[in-house]
């Protein structure tokens, strides 16, 4: 039994030997898989490439209308006011030479008349003595009689070179009398007030029947569709601004474009908030005074420039551009800031822009511009 069983485990264990020499030599004859390069990978990106040109600067500019010519309304004489075809209301609208006001002034007018008929007289009295020690004076002054009407504005008076004649008219009160009446004739002008342009009343509401004050304020009256543009900009802005630069300008939330030129610039900066006055002139019918405007002032050019977002600029000094599907930061100058824009200058003529935001982004990151 015990020989049996030493040949049975030889046996057992010459098989395992045999075995495992042949899995070797097998193992040693089956070839290693090859291996595989990692693949790279790509990211999809939008890309622009660079058109340089020269570019306006332009400021932002808020601001109210003001009207450009505007009169407020003084009675200089003192009388009931009359019923005219238009009433002074707001909003009531005049040609120039209208009749805006009409004060009774009919006392002050008899009183005129009767000045001229007196000076009649006074003139009647004084042409025979002229025609004896004047005479080569006489024509001149008759004619001059002849053409005075009580109704009618004074003629010229003719001139006096003769100082014996000037002296002699000046005795009788000829030329007291003359200007008292011209004095009056312009008074009498008073008592009525007329356009001095097309426009509209602004402010006022009197009735005919009023008794008017001289110096009492009765209203105002502006000129239509003609306004200025009032507004502060930063003084470092100012300095690339001049009087002659145009403005754009619109009502927010509105397309309508209205435009004009910068026709004064105040001198200093208001040292509570660093900002200098302008004023632009702006037409349109469709304008109204305190109307609150937005737009732009075209400034100076900048030459060889692109506007990109401004999200765009990393640490306002670089933006990513593609260079054989790699990232890569170039190096440019924020000449201008507007709204959401940057006016940039550095990039060059056919550089592939990254025109994207991508959060994680970095030099060396691979990208694949999208395709159009």
């Amino acid at each position: 039994m015990k020989k049996r069983q030493i040949i049975i485990i030889a046996s057992a264990m010459l098989i395992l030997l045999t075995g495992y020499g042949g899995c070797s030599i097998l193992a040693g004859m089956k070839k290693a898989p090859e291996r595989k390069a990692p693949q790279k990978t790509y990211r999809l990106v939008k890309a622009r490439v660079v058109q340089n040109d020269t570019l306006i600067q332009l400021i932002a500019v808020q601001g109210k209308l003001i009207a450009q010519d505007k009169v407020e309304i003084y009675p200089e004489v003192t009388g009931k006011l009359l019923s005219t075809n238009k009433a002074f209301k707001i909003g009531q609208k005049f040609k120039k030479g209208e009749t805006l006001l009409a004060i009774d002034g009919n006392e002050s007018l008899l009183n005129l008349k009767s000045q001229r008929s007196a000076f009649i007289s006074a003139l009647s009295q004084v042409l025979p003595d002229i025609k004896i020690d004047y005479p080569l004076s006489y024509d001149v002054w008759k004619s001059f009689s002849e053409q005075i009407d009580p109704q009618k504005v004074l003629p010229k008076l003719p001139e006096v070179n003769d100082a014996k004649l000037k002296n002699f008219l000046s005795g009788r009160s000829i030329f007291q009398q003359y200007f008292a009446i011209n004095s009056l004739e312009d008074r009498q002008q008073k008592f009525t007030i007329v356009a001095p342009f097309n426009g509209t009343v602004s402010s006022g509401l009197i009735n005919a029947g009023t008794v008017l004050r001289a110096g009492q304020k009765v209203g105002e009256f502006m000129k239509d569709g003609v306004f200025e543009f009032e507004a502060a900009i930063p003084g470092k802005d100012a300095v690339d601004i001049n009087v002659g630069d145009r403005v754009s300008l619109k009502v927010e939330g509105s397309s309508k474009l209205f435009e004009g030129p910068i026709i004064r610039m105040a001198s200093n900066i208001d040292p509570n908030n660093q900002r200098v006055a302008i004023y632009a002139r702006v037409e349109g019918d469709a304008l109204k005074e305190g109307l609150f405007l937005e737009g732009t002032i075209e400034a100076s050019q900048i030459n060889n420039a692109i506007a990109i977002n401004h999200n765009l600029v990393i640490d306002d000094e670089y933006v990513y551009v593609i260079q054989d599907t790699v990232l890569t930061k170039k190096p440019v100058v924020i000449q201008d800031k507007f709204k959401e824009n940057a006016l940039v200058t550095g990039l060059q003529e056919g550089d592939l822009l990254l025109n994207q935001v991508i959060q994680g982004a970095y030099e060396g990151m691979l990208v694949k511009p999208e395709s159009k």
